[in-house]
């Protein structure tokens, strides 16, 4: 039997019929993926709705940690990356809702010291709005490893931040910055007159009873915790699975710590995401954000159609993933060897989580996100980037021609390959200690946009090339948009 889900809006209520899955078909589909992709650990959840109680089932396989072969078990800490932002934006909207802060606050009105350099219409006039939605311009991927581990740590970060040029004009276009949230997350601290990490504790693991949610090592360390691990072959290499080692480095630095250090069990993960299924509140009971903060925190603010296929926009925290007519919300994360994905069906009180600990983690998440999603409730799979034959004329290529940089990441286009253009990629620090400089093809997608096919990876990666404001004081000039960054053409 399936649980008839009603969705409201202003022209019908539409039931929707979803289908549990059993516990020993989603063991079944984690024991087979982990083997699939080469991933040494890993824990899934599902959530769904029924008659205003939320059901519950996890998995989990594999070990902790290669080089001592502990399991993994139903309470081990996985670091959840960048889904952490979410919290950062949850602890922003109770404020909001507490009548302490609003959208359109300006930072500089909470930390009069903000400012990014070279950029004042972004030190004077950027809003937590803008934070949230990736459109303050503010440098997307520093990561400093020399501010220490003191409770000062976060706001030692929004100075450092503010030494980087603005990647973009405020206000888009948007450019994914965990920089941002590190800034938010300061904003947190002074209204709260607590650290962040003290925050997160009493505004959201406590009251929601969340005992498998922590910040801070020596809390993680008390508990059965996963280690990453990281490709052990060339990224040049066309392996799959490709072999791992672990990864020599546990965390990032702790100044970064609102846009990714939370670690959580599988299980209170599944229970936060399921607060945004159940309009505000925790499974236990307990209230963590008004129903209007919900909906504001996923309704798209701002729109990501011009950048590729994967995202059409981007909400407050939450990214919008392209499911073509079926609507979603989700985020991704990415640590040290860690890869982490939640995605939730509104429409059918649906909500997947997945924790792995080994960088494929984020291709097995996509691969068990879609099996589950059409599994339980019929939803069909993301759009998939298609890359066609089609040669890119000279004229075509002289638009985007040349190298572009910002901070960790460099790449250029040359004339010349099988397609007319050749993309030259050099290795960052998502690629692991076997990163390589890739040299492939650049290819028209069926899709409209451009694409290259990574030998380390089962899947395109798409890339568009946009004509914007390098500054309102600058004139035009040509982004490169890839992962829902954007980069600068400088030579």
């Amino acid at each position: 039997t399936g649980l008839a889900i009603c969705r409201h809006s202003t022209e019908r209520c539409e039931a929707m019929t979803v289908v549990p899955m059993s516990h020993d078909e989603l063991q079944e589909l984690l024991n087979k993926s982990i083997g699939d992709y080469g991933v040494p650990g890993a824990a899934v959840g599902v959530a769904t709705m029924g008659d205003g109680a939320p059901r519950f089932e996890t998995a989990w396989a594999g070990v902790t940690n290669q080089a001592v072969g502990y399991p993994v078990i139903g309470d081990t800490l996985f670091q959840i990356g960048s889904i952490s932002k979410i919290f950062t934006t949850m602890l922003a909207m109770q404020l909001v809702d507490e009548g302490r802060l609003s959208l359109d606050t300006r930072v500089k009105d909470v930390l009069p010291g903000f400012r990014v350099i070279g950029a004042p219409d972004v030190t004077e006039g950027c809003t937590i709005r803008h934070l949230m939605c990736h459109t303050s311009g503010i440098e997307g991927d520093a990561f400093p490893d020399n501010l220490g581990c003191g409770d000062d740590c976060v706001a030692q970060y929004v100075d450092y931040i503010g030494t980087f040029p603005a990647r973009s004009a405020l206000g888009g276009p948007l450019s994914y910055s965990n920089g941002a949230f590190v800034v938010l997350g300061r904003v947190i601290e002074v209204l709260r007159g607590m650290i962040w990490d003290d925050a997160v504790r009493t505004y959201i693991a406590k009251p929601a009873g969340l005992g498998h949610v922590w910040t801070l090592p020596e809390d993680v360390l008390r508990f059965s915790a996963a280690l990453g691990h990281q490709r052990a072959v060339s990224t040049g290499e066309q392996v799959f699975p490709a072999p791992v080692a672990p990864s020599p480095v546990w965390n990032l630095p702790r100044c970064t710590g609102p846009c990714g250090l939370i670690s959580a069990s599988v299980g209170d993960l599944l229970k936060f995401v399921s607060v945004f299924l159940n309009d505000g509140v925790a499974p236990n009971g307990s209230r963590l954000l008004s129903t209007q903060s919900v909906e504001l925190m996923t309704r798209e603010q701002v729109s990501l159609r011009d950048q590729g296929i994967e995202n059409i926009g981007w909400a407050l925290g939450w990214s919008l993933p392209n499911w073509g007519s079926e609507p979603a919300f989700g985020h991704g994360g990415a640590t040290e060897g860690q890869r982490a994905n939640a995605v939730v069906f509104p429409r059918r009180k649906l909500a997947i989580v997945t924790l792995t600990n080994a960088d494929a983690g984020t291709q097995m998440a996509a691969h068990i996100a879609r099996t589950v999603a059409k599994r339980v409730a019929g939803v069909e799979a993301p759009p998939a980037v298609t890359l066609t034959g089609d040669a890119i004329t000279s004229d075509e290529a002289t638009a985007f021609l040349g190298g572009y940089a910002r901070e960790g990441e460099a790449f250029r286009f040359e004339a010349g390959g099988p397609t007319g253009v050749m993309a030259v990629i050099e290795p960052d620090a998502d690629d692991g200690p076997m990163g390589a400089r890739i040299t492939v093809p650049l290819h028209h997608t069926g899709q409209g946009f451009y694409a290259v096919q990574r030998p380390d990876r089962r899947e395109p990666t798409e890339i568009a090339f946009l004509h914007v404001p390098v500054s309102p004081r600058a004139p035009f000039g040509v982004y490169a948009a890839m992962g829902h960054r954007i980069t600068p053409r400088v030579k």
